[in-house]
């Protein structure tokens, strides 16, 4: 129950300080394994560092923009 309202919260603060676009690419991004270039913003690098080194945050954030198993679909393409 903690480790959800941790990842419920982390989200929350991603979707006040991230527009939806930019949460969108970043998990695609981490998806892809696109590094981060390094001349990104605290906000943006500290939500990749998040979800990169999360799954269950991950599919949370994906999830909250509409995309349901984000780790299936992609495993699954061509």
């Amino acid at each position: 129950m903690a480790i959800y309202l941790l990842v419920l919260s982390l989200i929350i603060m991603a979707n006040e300080v991230l527009a939806e676009m930019d949460r969108q690419n970043i998990i695609f991004d981490v998806v892809d394994g696109i590094p981060l270039s390094g001349d990104e913003s605290e906000e943006i690098r500290s939500f990749h560092s998040q979800i990169e080194s999360d799954n269950m945050m991950l599919e949370y954030s994906a999830e909250e923009l509409g995309f349901n198993n984000v780790l299936f679909e992609y495993l699954n393409q061509g």
